[in-house]
């Protein structure tokens, strides 16, 4: 491919819209991030998206862009380039995304779930570099999956695969959005890490020792940030919640373990900061759940793209399809 083109890769998230130009060489540039305006409708979320796309082409006149991919959160027909349902836009049910955006891009158009466009990203430029086989596994509001066999990502019969956070690990747990109760994403995902604490501080009125004296746990503190930086200071209340949410993420991943085989797990997404407050936790649950052998073999590994991998990802799988 000529040195003057390039690729547009978009990650579509329920708060923003964050899209690059990316060479084949997977060299990110011209970063731009747009509001996304859910509440605005279908319509607005699909033009906030053309005009990040011609911002970005507006940036570099002297190369010619040949296509735009884009991960989006939800369930996606990747051959089809359809939405069929995503959390962040209650009103996108079936939409032809790829349809949609022909009407203001005529160019190659790639589509798929946000979590497997981070693993695709992560295969190239991150810590699944050179894997056969990992799974991705995005700690976010939810929990997304991107599962990669035989160097390719695994869709599935309806290119649906990956959707790990709703496997039940709590068969009378918290009722899920999707139907189920006692969803892995209720209980391992940064929301779910801020459930438990609230759990815990509820059952227990744990307070927060300082210098011999006792205090309640500030509501401001409830987040993944305050609780990482509690725990950073060694808070006991702060430490057990990161202990039990590592113990979920543990059951989680023991199971897939067990199905898929597979010894690589990259994580990332919004908690990844507090990797050392959890980690240990995760393997010693991993090590108790799963089969013997596999569970000694079971390599947790902290995602290396950050913010970059989906839109990484994106563009890959636009050079990978023209």
């Amino acid at each position: 491919m000529p040195n003057n083109t390039y690729v547009i890769g978009l990650d579509l998230g329920g708060t923003n819209i964050r899209g690059a130009a990316v060479d084949r060489s997977g060299k990110l540039w011209g970063f731009r991030k747009f509001p996304t305006e859910v509440q605005k409708g279908k319509t607005r979320v699909i033009r906030n998206l053309a005009n990040l796309i011609w911002e970005i082409q507006q940036q570099y006149p002297n190369k010619r862009l040949v296509g735009v991919g884009a991960g989006v959160p939800g369930t996606i027909q990747f051959e089809k380039g359809i939405v069929t349902r995503s959390p962040h836009f209650p009103d996108w049910k079936n939409v032809h995304l790829r349809k949609e955006l022909a009407l203001y891009l005529d160019l190659p158009f790639m589509v798929d779930n946000d979590a497997n466009m981070a693993a695709i990203g992560e295969r190239w430029k991150g810590a699944g570099k050179q894997k056969t086989n990992f799974c991705m596994i995005t700690l976010g509001t939810g929990i997304g999956g991107g599962i990669f066999l035989n160097n390719r990502i695994f869709r599935g019969d309806h290119g649906m695969a990956g959707e790990i956070g709703h496997m039940t690990v709590h068969p009378d747990g918290y009722l899920c959005g999707c139907g189920n109760t006692g969803c892995w994403e209720l209980y391992a995902s940064a929301n779910g890490l801020i459930r438990l604490a609230e759990e815990l501080k509820t059952n227990s009125n744990i307070n927060v020792s300082r210098k011999g004296k006792k205090k309640r746990v500030q509501s401001s503190l409830i987040s993944p940030d305050g609780l990482g930086k509690l725990a950073d200071r060694g808070d006991p209340f702060a430490i057990s919640v990161f202990k039990q949410y590592g113990r979920y993420l543990g059951i989680g991943i023991a199971n897939l373990a067990n199905v898929l085989n597979i010894d690589t797990f990259v994580i990332g997404g919004g908690v990844l900061g507090s990797w050392g407050h959890f980690a240990d936790s995760a393997r010693r649950e991993i090590r108790r759940r799963a089969y013997v052998f596999i569970g000694k073999k079971v390599d947790l590994r902290k995602a290396l793209c950050g913010d970059s991998a989906g839109i990484l990802g994106a563009a890959l799988t636009v050079y990978d399809n023209i």
